[in-house]
């Protein structure tokens, strides 16, 4: 048994190395720090959020003929975007900015000039200046479904009364960055690993690694730990950039980290495997490419999934890298603890299991 200062100046020296071995391989370098670095300046220069388009929930709480009527005429407005749902639901999704307003239709709600039942509108308070359009045509859109099938003008429609509501406002960048940091985390274990170990088996260099007193496990630990204190620097760097940006933390950093982790090992454990099954570079690349591609476009990296197809989107839901943004979005815009993660830990914990096995089954050191 070696004195622990040996085994310790060992580790070190390993753990530099890897480092090293890192920042050399530069497709390593590009595809899990500078492509989603890239991307996310194109993202964040381009800024989406000027679209005119207003997310309404809509609380029917009168289910009549007038108010299915009033919902089905704001559904033909090519700028709204409605959907259904109980009072406190959808006030809960307006305080979190996932809806611009909130339309109650109460009981007893009647067209008719005279009649008792008024329209009430809660607007979302977090961009004042947006929702004071977003009023207008709201109101126009409101008058125009309850008279256009009667011919009607619309200008005696019932006053639609606002309401304000605080909540916070969530911009295109609090989406995109999470999604950015869990794609970089999969592409630094996909390509960090997969291609690093798969040069240094082709070339024989782990071979004569067995001819040192170095034992396998410390360098196996030392690549992990490289790769995970890499990760975490890269994270960093993400949000700072985010929060350049206009980024919105509503989290607490350690359950971001501890996701990260967990994602870290995942896709790890990946790169491991496809560099135990890979013979050289050209066969890891394309396995690399086949894995990472599918999951960067289908897991809400760039776009929210629920604008997919049901059918894909029961699908995609079980990727590994769509548990890791949905609970990275979770900490970042809604302030979730680990605690209220438990979906998508379980998520997380079961990929990582199975991720674990085919790396032990498929490394090999030649």
């Amino acid at each position: 048994m070696r004195p622990f200062g040996i085994r310790l100046g060992m580790f070190w020296a390993l753990f530099v190395a890897s480092v090293l071995m890192f920042i050399r391989n530069r497709a390593a370098v590009f595809f899990s720090l500078f492509l989603p670095l890239i991307i996310m300046l194109i993202f964040g220069v381009l800024n989406f959020e000027g679209t005119p388009t207003i997310k309404l929930g809509v609380a029917d709480e009168a289910k009549n003929e007038a108010s299915a009527d009033l919902i089905d005429g704001l559904a033909a407005f090519d700028y709204i975007e409605p959907s259904n749902g109980s009072r406190d639901a959808l006030l809960e999704k307006l305080k979190k900015g996932e809806l611009g307003f909130v339309l109650v239709v109460p009981s007893g709600f009647s067209p008719q000039p005279g009649q008792e039942g008024g329209l009430v509108a809660y607007a979302a308070s977090a961009d004042p200046q947006q929702t004071q359009v977003a009023r207008g045509l709201l109101q126009q859109a409101v008058g125009t479904a309850l008279f256009a099938p009667s011919g009607g003008t619309g200008a005696a429609a019932p006053p639609v009364r606002f309401e304000s509501v605080e909540s916070r406002d969530l911009g295109y960048i609090d989406f995109l960055v999470p999604g950015i940091v869990g794609m970089t985390v999969m592409q630094l274990g996909l390509f960090g690993v997969a291609f690093g170990f798969v040069h240094l088996k082709r070339t024989g260099a782990l071979r004569r690694l067995f001819a040192t007193p170095t034992s396998p496990a410390y360098f196996l630990g030392a690549q992990v730990a490289s790769r995970l204190i890499i990760a975490f620097v890269q994270v960093v760097i993400l949000f700072g950039i985010g929060i350049w940006f206009g980024l919105q933390m509503f989290g607490d950093y350690v359950s971001l980290a501890v996701i990260v982790l967990l994602g870290s090992v995942i896709f790890l454990a990946v790169g491991f495997s496809i560099a135990g099954w890979a013979k050289n570079e050209d066969q890891a690349a394309p396995v690399a490419n086949l894995i990472s591609l599918p999951m960067m476009f289908l897991s809400g990296v760039f776009f929210p999934r629920d604008a997919m197809p049901d059918f894909l989107a029961n699908i995609t839901q079980f990727m590994p890298l769509t548990y890791v943004n949905e609970a990275l979005r979770a900490v970042v815009n809604d302030g979730a603890s680990l605690t209220s993660l438990g979906p998508q830990l379980l998520g997380m914990g079961v990929w990582a299991l199975i991720t674990f096995v085919l790396a032990v089954r498929l490394f090999k050191w030649e």
